[in-house]
């Protein structure tokens, strides 16, 4: 939030018009932009936050620095909120699970009702891609489900942006009562179908739009690659339990780029599964006129620069940010005596801890690695001889 904030005040403002012009451009297709991407692969909750913060730039004139008043920006929020809302539930509605087990409530509760009219409306948009069988019931359930974790970050977004202060409601264990809180924290009605009809002539022709477009046809046909929610969260990737297999891996390792028997040095990243060539000439890239490693390199693609690495003939743990700041991290890898063995030199067979991985998927959880590289420079000098850019 601080950051873009920021933002605001050193970036030109006509290069924030031009970002806010691309986020809109996902949810309103009047707005002209290169490659659009379908609507089914976007993150709108980024795509809220991104609008919310870039749009009083709309406000500033060359000569002048104008900025919206408070009311003015309490109902840019709210329309922008009510816009973004309700394209996500498009998105929930069109790539529904009809296999997983519900709880079912009443059909003929006005919600219910509400979910089989509304799909029945935009199942005639998509020529066909998705059938109108479905009950009401599983529709609303299925929604419910899917937008809950949107509203918790939407709520936690605009409370520390407004700084109001949330009901005690939302401190409940109840499932219930957590969606009834928030939907009255953020000036939601609690039927949420309820938003088309206050809004129906402005997005009836939107609906038509974003079911027509041809990329989100081909997304519902391709039915093994569309974004089911909620959304799982992400994780590390799943490791052997004995190392012996991630060097059996690492001994059949061949580096795409070089084709003599020089000893590689295979690297695993944990967050996507990918085996690099580190520390070889053979596999650096040119990023911005720099020279970087295969393992930097992929970061910068994988993770936005921070990323996570397992040396494999090392049994270490890389942590990695940008293209000069790095840190080891103790791999979670244990022998028989709960002890960790960095350059396997002891060669006792080591077995994964899942208490070890499990912390490391915290640090990435929690967004703890730069904090996490930080203090490990700060505690040991020696490392800053490592030249982390060739990694």
């Amino acid at each position: 939030m601080q950051f873009a904030v920021a933002q605001r005040i050193t970036c030109p403002q006509v290069l924030i018009q031009k970002h806010l012009v691309r986020l809109l451009s996902v949810v309103l297709h009047n707005i002209k932009s290169e490659d659009t991407p379908c609507l089914l692969t976007i993150n709108l909750f980024h795509v809220l936050m991104g609008a919310v913060l870039a749009f009083p730039s709309l406000y500033w004139e060359d000569p002048v620095d104008l900025q919206p008043s408070s009311v003015s920006s309490s109902y840019n929020h709210l329309y922008l909120f009510h816009l973004i809302t309700m394209a996500h539930m498009l998105q929930i509605l069109l790539t529904v699970d009809t296999g997983l087990p519900l709880a079912q409530v009443q059909e003929d509760r006005e919600e219910a009702h509400s979910a089989s009219s509304f799909f029945a409306e935009i199942s005639q948009y998509t020529s066909g891609s998705i059938g109108c069988d479905i009950p009401g019931w599983y529709l609303w359930v299925s929604l419910k489900n899917g937008i809950t974790p949107y509203l918790r970050c939407a709520a936690l977004f605009f409370h520390y942006l407004l700084g109001v202060t949330p009901p005690e409601e939302l401190h409940t264990n109840s499932a219930e009562g957590e969606y009834s809180a928030l939907c009255s924290y953020l000036s939601l009605p609690t039927n949420l179908f309820l938003l088309f009809h206050v809004y129906w002539d402005t997005v009836r022709p939107l609906l038509q739009r974003w079911c027509a477009d041809p990329a989100l046809i081909n997304c519902l046909k391709q039915k093994n690659t569309v974004v089911r929610y909620p959304r799982k969260r992400n994780s590390l990737i799943e490791l052997p339990d004995d190392y012996s297999c991630l060097l059996n891996q690492a001994s059949h390792f061949r580096c795409p780029r070089s084709a003599d028997d020089e000893r590689k040095h295979p690297v695993l990243c944990l967050f996507c599964g990918a085996i690099l060539c580190s520390q070889n000439i053979c596999c650096q890239e040119i990023v911005n006129g720099e020279e970087v490693g295969a393992c930097i390199f992929h970061a910068l693609h994988c993770g936005a620069g921070v990323c996570i690495f397992l040396k494999i003939r090392e049994c270490r743990v890389v942590l990695v940010e940008g293209k000069a700041r790095g840190c080891a991290y103790p791999a979670p890898y244990l022998d028989e005596y709960g002890e960790t063995d960095p350059g396997l030199k002891r060669g006792n067979p080591l077995h994964l801890s899942r208490e070890r991985y499990r912390k490391l998927h915290l640090v990435w959880q929690q967004h703890c690695i730069i904090e996490e590289i930080a203090r490990s420079q700060e505690t040991n000098q020696m490392l800053f001889g490592f030249n982390w850019q060739l990694l």
